[in-house]
């Protein structure tokens, strides 16, 4: 199925899209250029997972203008199934570029996510990260319910050409999508903890090993196991 130029695969009955970063950034390019509303999803195990059975999530990233996989297990389970060859995306690395996107393009960037302290942490580093990166606002993700008009009304007259959404916001993608009337045109993303590495309270090195990880065994078995009957039933 081809989507704006894209194709996109159903991975157990879950849209994956088939891209490649460098044609994503060009897709990005063309977004901020046509007017129109974007949301962009980066898929992992669990969110695929959510997506078989959580409508309204299913519907999040059905209504997606892209769903890039960030976990190898999806990427070698489509080319398992010969449904596509999708590019597994690594976020932080991901995130960087569509930053340096921005500053080349002359584009702006609202922050919206972490705490209050940690987002202004955030703000100083990305600037001396891109010096011409056009930031039009901030804010901490753990705002009150009270708050919510305010924050939604503060993006809205920004307009900011991405709205990029952290931790804080507990509905996270969902939360998107469901407030994406109220934005104006541009390309919103929820991208989880980048905020802690911009503000350096995390590093962007590989995690620990850590005994509960053993229990991730069990989901990981049983993506397999499915994807397997479905090449057994050809779904």
């Amino acid at each position: 199925m081809e989507n704006n130029g894209i194709k996109r695969i159903r991975l157990l009955n879950v849209p994956v899209d088939c891209i490649d970063q460098e044609m994503t950034l060009k897709k990005l390019e063309q977004f901020l250029l046509d007017g129109q509303k974007h949301q962009i999803v980066f898929l992992n195990r669990r969110k695929l997972f959510k997506a078989r059975h959580d409508l309204e999530f299913r519907r999040c990233l059905r209504e997606a203008s892209l769903v890039l996989p960030v976990s190898k297990g999806i990427v070698h389970g489509a080319r398992f199934l010969k449904k596509g060859n999708p590019t597994q995306f690594v976020l932080f690395p991901f995130v960087i570029r569509l930053l340096s996107l921005a500053e080349r393009l002359n584009r702006t960037v609202y922050l919206l996510g972490s705490k209050k302290y940690e987002l202004e942490r955030a703000e100083r580093n990305l600037k001396a990260s891109f010096p011409g990166l056009r930031m039009v606002g901030r804010f901490s993700g753990y705002f009150s319910r009270d708050m919510k008009a305010k924050v939604l009304l503060a993006i809205k007259k920004s307009s900011p050409s991405f709205l990029l959404v952290g931790n804080g916001l507990q509905a996270r993608d969902l939360w998107i999508l469901r407030h994406k009337s109220e934005f104006n045109p541009g390309i919103y993303l929820w991208i989880g903890d980048c905020f802690d590495l911009f503000s350096g309270k995390k590093k962007n090195n590989p995690p620990l090993k850590k005994p509960w990880r053993i229990f991730l065994i069990f989901p990981y078995l049983y993506f397999w196991f499915l994807i397997i009957i479905y090449k057994i039933f050809r779904l």
